[in-house]
């Protein structure tokens, strides 16, 4: 098979970053949060004017949900797009939800006495600001502050969303993923490690080592080159994808649990994993092409998500950006006794991933 990338070094490597975690059960862990996303930040180089911003985001957007839904989730991640490193924030709560977004966006506006200008000036800080909300379900915000600046937009930028946790009680997550984007071309993985702690961790470490190395391979080599790899290891299940916008194809190639959707055109297709642990007893590489469209978008998971979610049951927000879909689906459908991993990737063409908030609000 022709490699996935011919020739040209990586635009974008987006390798594996776990999520930092914070459950807002009251407003002290707001200020954890702030503390550690400005610490993100501080090594991502951003300016002291960049790293207050950063703060006042992760303030009014973790406040919101404090004061409106009683509690939610921040999920704290390092990111880098087009070479530019920068830090997003991902807050999910369960509350009341918004009848009306862009109206509990407006400057003045509050059901709780406030001045009502948390989430007007968190989308004016921020460098990209989306938020998906339904009422009596919750609401979704998603927020990223750039070095130097919002990333150049460009026709078909990988729009990547990303939720990677260890189970309760351990500081490593068996569960992985990386992405590795040039353009028109995006190839992506998803692992689980057998089991949970280090040793399962370690086998995540070693499929995305080797996967970072041979990308520009076609899903089902690289399946057999982790397969060879991590035979030393507890072994793992894992999926492989890979995008080209030029042929309009997602080539796939899974074995084990892990869970792989395309949605397009109102519909979702399961995509096709083979029996076996990566690593010990596997069926080496079966890969599988499937069209690619412009509202396509693919789903990855590992089982501890469950996959009895139904992308209908949220209405717009396979519209929004990437991140809020594998946010919801955290919220919605995680299991509490294991590592959690889900991937979301669509292209968006024109100024989609790095366009301003004011302009993905309404």
């Amino acid at each position: 098979m022709s490699p996935l990338f011919a020739g040209d070094s990586p635009d974008t490597r987006d390798s594996a970053s776990q999520s930092v975690q914070f459950s807002l059960s009251d407003a002290s862990r707001v200020g954890e949060a702030r503390r550690v996303a400005v610490g993100f930040g501080a090594r991502a180089g951003l300016s002291g004017n960049a790293l207050s911003d950063l703060g006042i985001v992760v303030t009014e957007i973790a406040g919101n949900a404090v004061r409106y839904a009683g509690r939610g989730e921040i999920l704290l991640r390092p990111v880098v797009r087009n070479g530019r490193p920068g830090v997003e924030v991902l807050c999910i709560d369960r509350g009341p939800g918004m009848a009306n977004v862009a109206e509990c966006m407006r400057d003045g506006y509050s059901t709780a006495g406030t001045m009502g200008t948390g989430l007007g000036a968190a989308r004016r800080l921020a460098h990209h600001f989306d938020i998906h909300s339904t009422p009596e379900h919750g609401t979704g915000i998603v927020a990223r502050i750039w070095l130097g600046g919002p990333p150049e937009a460009a026709d078909g930028t990988a729009e990547i969303g990303a939720v990677c946790l260890p189970v309760a009680g351990e500081t490593a997550s068996g569960d992985g993923w990386a992405a590795l984007t040039r353009p028109a071309r995006t190839a992506l993985l998803v692992v689980d490690g057998l089991g949970h702690g280090i040793n399962a961790a370690a086998a995540a470490d070693r499929a995305r080592d080797h996967f970072s190395r041979n990308a520009a391979r076609a899903p089902g080599e690289i399946l057999s080159i982790l397969h060879d790899a991590l035979r030393a290891t507890r072994g793992a299940a894992a999926a492989v994808a890979s995008i080209d916008l030029k042929s309009r194809e997602l080539r796939y190639a899974a074995v084990g649990n892990i869970a792989g959707r395309l949605l397009a055109a109102g519909r979702t297709r399961a995509l096709i994993s083979s029996n076996g642990i990566v690593g010990h007893q596997a069926n080496r590489g079966r890969e599988f092409t499937y069209p690619w469209t412009d509202d396509s978008m693919l789903v990855m998971h590992s089982d501890g998500i469950r996959n009895q979610w139904k992308p209908e049951l949220y209405p717009g927000l396979l519209q929004r950006d990437a991140a809020l879909l594998a946010g919801v689906l955290f919220r919605d459908f995680m299991r509490d006794r294991d590592d959690i991993v889900v991937l979301t990737c669509r292209h968006r063409a024109g100024a989609g991933p790095a366009s301003s908030g004011s302009d993905r609000a309404s």
